[in-house]
């Protein structure tokens, strides 16, 4: 009788530790402007522009582009543009989209002229690639239970370039990685299914992992410009 209880006791104990356990973590070590960079009045922010960010990778190509192009890319983009914004340190200028921009314009009444005196100038422009991306599954099924880990990496390399000269300026790459880990003990829950947004988060993880120099560096740039007088 006492077995019978102890066996029981033992079968509840493990289902109820036997839910699945899901963890998601970005390969992020260092968060940067989020956090130490000190907002600028909208006055004295430099203005910037993301000319192109592509995807160079082998991975998933065909997955990853759509009928308007370089789905990838411009997810890469659309992020890079969001951290710099939050920084509150720059005036991010469109160009990636300025068909649509000027079509829009053009239903304004506006003529390619006047469409073309309206736009911002920059004094930056930045061009981006994701070199490498890639993902593994590990797993493992032991007496009790499973388990099962999705990792993407990427590889993100940014270059500054000066508008007028054509000159780059700065240039670096950044490494990201993101994971999921799921486990189940005596088949309670089940390990996680295929998840198809780790690859945006491994190359959100690269590019934050780069911004504190990427602000740094056009910083730098801006003062510069100030003591020699340019606007």
């Amino acid at each position: 009788m006492k077995t019978n209880q102890l066996f029981k006791a033992v079968c509840v104990a493990f289902a109820l530790t036997g839910c699945v356990s899901r963890a998601v973590n970005e390969g992020v070590q260092d968060r940067g402007p989020q956090v130490v960079a000190a907002p600028l009045p909208a006055g004295e922010r430099m203005t910037i522009a993301i000319a192109r960010f592509t995807n160079e990778s082998t991975y998933g190509s065909g997955l990853f582009t759509d009928a308007s192009g370089d789905r990838l890319g411009k997810q890469a983009a659309d992020l890079l543009a969001r951290h710099l914004m939050a920084t509150q340190r720059f005036t991010v200028a469109e160009r990636q989209d300025l068909g649509r921009l000027r079509a829009e314009a053009e239903l304004m009444g506006l003529s390619e002229e006047q469409f073309k005196k309206n736009l911002m100038g920059v004094e930056a422009l930045i061009l981006g690639s994701v070199a490498e991306l890639g993902r593994d599954t590990t797993g493992g099924i032991w007496l009790l239970g499973k388990e099962k880990t999705q990792r993407a990496r990427a590889r993100v390399v940014l270059r500054l370039v000066d508008p007028k000269t054509g000159q780059v300026f700065y240039t670096q790459e950044g490494a990201g990685e993101a994971t999921l880990s799921a486990s189940s003990t005596l088949g309670f829950g089940g390990t996680a299914g295929f998840d198809s947004t780790l690859e945006g988060k491994a190359i959100d993880a690269a590019i934050v992992n780069m911004m504190n120099n990427v602000v740094k560096t056009l910083d730098a740039r801006q003062r510069a410009r100030h003591r020699r007088g340019n606007p």
